[in-house]
């Protein structure tokens, strides 16, 4: 029925307006015709009840009553009638009935000792007629002697009723007209934030990853757009970094196949002598454990994923001086001094086995990119407890990173030194590595580094993964 969420939002304050409106329209009205003719009716019978209590010792006596009935009627304002028991007019006010006999259906309520309303239109004028009965008492029971019968014009209430109406009306129109088009303005207020959603929702599915919507504000809809931002600038991320991957990917396993083929062909079709052919077979064996290295980075990282972590209580010293024996060849053969002071040995609940591979690339990092220009080239793993937390640091005096690098160096293939890591055999997985087994931790890691000065990598424990501080 309704195309657009503004038709439907303009409908339901249509409806929220409209109805209120009729039911106050139709209350206000009746209200005031109720008022209106309940007053009419109540001075009718007090001034018919007033003459019938006169009335009741003079029914004999035609003087007395056409005097009573002179006397109230211009207070009335309109018919007065006195009725005997044979339902003849002993008296009109108007001077034109008398003598005559009326049986209507006040009347004869009247003389059985009622209390009649009835309304009639006479003449193409709305009249009310009261009628009350004359009564005495006979032995101690009432009973009838006669009537009063008032006749009232109510014309000039059902005009006051009506022009009440059309007032009410019109204010309700104009204020049924104003409320629908703040409706109309709200609405589109309202459907404009959506509609902004559609259109970008709409470009992120014909491809265009990274659309976002310009809306502000603290309500609901400002928090969403943010998230809706969020999303889109993640899945841009996601999305570069899938091309990115899939990029580096196929780069990093064709360098080393091209290098392999061409190793080969050199060996199949023009090199014959024996210490050649050792040679290059040494750098195929090389250039395959570096496939080999890179594939089980690759299923090592999409394992971190799939299988989870499994967690047990372990000694946090015991970590880090398990993990330096790995590296210890390489830390001697660089010329490097290592240095650790983990304060307090905290058991940390972790799973052992990745959080010692997160601490060997965390080393070897440092002792790939150490500078060799220095004298003295040292790496310092310490631990220390605070209030909520406790900080594993590893620092280098190693040649730095760029400031420019920082915010990427945890991204799949990134290198911060392309020309270095492809000296030092790096494929950029590493950090990668480690940020995805911290987060699996529920721990966080941050960098700090200069160029030229060395960088220190922090590993925050919160206080609920430490079972002994």
């Amino acid at each position: 029925m309704f195309s657009s969420i503004r038709q439907k939002i303009i409908s339901i304050y249509g409806f929220l307006i409209l109805i209120p409106l009729i039911i106050i329209n139709y209350m206000a009205i009746e209200n005031i015709r109720q008022s209106t003719f309940q007053e009419i009716e109540v001075n009718s019978l007090k001034t018919a009840n007033i003459i019938s209590s006169i009335s009741r010792d003079n029914m004999n006596n035609l003087v007395s009553l056409k005097r009573i009935v002179k006397q109230y009627s211009p207070t009335l304002g309109g018919r007065i009638i006195i009725l005997n028991m044979d339902k003849r007019i002993l008296v009109d006010s108007f001077h034109i009935l008398e003598n005559e006999i009326i049986n209507n259906n006040e009347i004869r309520g009247a003389l059985n000792l009622e209390e009649k309303i009835g309304y009639y239109i006479k003449g193409g004028t709305n009249i009310l007629q009261v009628a009350v009965p004359i009564s005495t008492l006979v032995e101690g029971n009432r009973q009838a002697v006669g009537a009063v019968l008032v006749s009232v014009n109510t014309d000039d209430a059902i005009d006051h009723v009506r022009d009440f109406r059309i007032r009410l009306i019109s204010i309700s129109i104009v204020a049924a007209a104003i409320g629908m088009i703040i409706a109309a303005l709200a609405s589109n207020e309202i459907s404009k934030p959506i509609v902004l959603f559609s259109q970008a929702a709409r470009k992120i599915e014909q491809g265009n990853l990274g659309e976002t919507v310009n809306i502000s504000g603290r309500d609901e809809i400002g928090r969403l757009a943010e998230n809706f931002n969020l999303m889109s600038r993640e899945l841009y991320r996601i999305d570069k970094g899938r091309n990115q991957f899939i990029g580096d990917v196929s780069h990093e396993l064709k360098t080393p196949l091209a290098s392999v083929k061409a190793l080969i062909d050199s060996l199949l079709y023009g090199e014959d002598n024996i210490e050649t052919y050792r040679e290059y077979l040494i750098d195929i064996d090389s250039e395959v454990d570096r496939l080999t290295n890179l594939v089980e980075k690759l299923l090592n990282l999409s394992k971190i994923k799939e299988k989870g972590l499994k967690k047990v209580p372990a000694s946090l010293n015991e970590l880090v001086v398990d993990s330096i024996k790995v590296v210890r060849p390489l830390i001697q053969s660089a010329d490097i001094y290592i240095n650790t002071n983990v304060q307090n040995d905290p058991t940390v609940l972790c799973d052992p086995e990745r959080i010692k591979e997160v601490l060997i690339n965390l080393i070897d990092n440092a002792i790939k990119y150490i500078d060799s220009s220095k004298s003295e080239k040292y790496i310092n793993v310490s631990g220390k407890k605070y209030d909520s937390y406790y900080l594993l640091s590893i620092e280098d005096n190693g040649i730095g990173i760029s400031e420019k690098d920082l915010e990427s160096i945890f991204e799949k293939f990134y290198r911060a030194d392309t020309s270095r890591s492809r000296d030092t055999g790096g494929a950029g997985i590493g950090l990668s590595i480690v940020d995805n087994i911290l987060k699996g931790h529920e721990w966080k890691i941050t960098v700090d580094s200069q160029l030229g000065n060395g960088t220190v990598f922090q590993i925050k424990i919160p206080n609920k993964f430490l079972l002994v501080s």
